[in-house]
């Protein structure tokens, strides 16, 4: 009964995807996959099954949460903004040239971003909703998309708001969603690079893999740019060494995206994975590997 609860879950997404975004949703599963699996299939940091277990699952949140996500994250972010709202009448990104607003918003948005993750680990509510994410025990492009909508729109949320607040608008705040998407594809795929010092430079599935690691040397670590987790002392990335799995101890449903959607809701709210919130203090960590002369292994 469950499998095929599973499985109509699954086309009623798919119908939704097809009346939301019309064929671009296919055409868009189809580019990533002609895109991903070849790779994940000749750069492998371990041997996977495309067609694994819980990938129906996967797929589900994939076609669904991204609208979810993406509506949720902008209305969370201006609601979240309107105390400094007053910001924007100084015009602060208006009067900036071109670089200097772009730069100035990527330097916004990954600094939000690594906030906003950090505090779903930290905060014992909002970990609830991170949690199904870190469930995921098999690392692909796929898996990226296992997202709790709510978990997702309070991080996008705090890349938004402060965005908002000093005078980005809409264009900006669409470009954010597209890119911490696709960054999420990217770093959740089971593709192993081999460019010395990239993986200090940008999030690598390397880097990223070492955030679900159930190791616990990697606990509550590389939340988000590998420089700014350095400013933070949350880096983590030994040489030579691999995660030796993912997932959590929390008791999340492995399969079925109804029953994740609900898990938040019925669980005590306990386990969340960082250290105090007190603790978000700059440094380098005592597990960071400085970049000199590293090669990916």
């Amino acid at each position: 009964m469950q499998r095929w609860m599973i499985a109509l879950t699954f086309v009623a997404a798919l119908v939704l995807a097809l009346v939301v975004r019309g064929a671009t949703a296919l055409v868009g599963l189809a580019v990533l996959f002609l895109l991903f699996v070849p790779l994940e299939k000749l750069f492998a940091f371990r041997p996977q099954r495309v067609f694994r277990p819980h990938l129906l699952t996967d797929l589900t949140h994939l076609f669904v949460d991204n609208f979810l996500v993406t509506i949720g994250g902008i209305v969370l972010g201006v609601l979240l903004a309107l105390p400094v709202v007053w910001l924007r009448a100084f015009g602060i990104v208006a009067a900036l040239p071109f670089a200097v607003a772009l730069a100035l918003g990527v330097a916004v948005a990954f600094l939000g971003n690594y906030v906003g993750h950090r505090l779903t680990h930290a905060v014992p509510f909002l970990w609830r909703f991170h949690s199904v994410h870190h469930s995921i025990e098999q690392m692909d492009w796929v898996a990226s998309a296992r997202l709790h909508p709510v978990d997702g729109a309070f991080t996008q949320a705090c890349v938004i708001a402060p965005l908002f607040a000093i005078g980005y608008g809409g264009g900006t705040f669409a470009g954010v969603a597209v890119f911490f998407t696709l960054l999420a594809l990217f770093q959740h795929s089971n593709v192993r690079l081999r460019f010395p010092g990239v993986r200090w430079v940008i999030n690598t599935p390397e880097w990223h893999h070492w955030h679900h690691a159930i190791d616990s040397a990697a606990r509550d670590r590389n939340f988000g740019l590998p420089i700014v987790d350095r400013c933070f002392g949350t880096a983590h990335l030994p040489k030579d060494a691999r995660p030796s799995g993912f997932g959590t101890d929390q008791p999340v449903p492995q399969d079925g995206y109804l029953r994740q959607l609900a898990y938040p809701f019925r669980r005590p709210a306990s386990g969340a994975g960082a250290p105090a919130i007190a603790a978000l203090t700059p440094g380098v960590g005592r597990d960071t590997e400085l970049p000199a002369g590293l090669t990916v292994p």
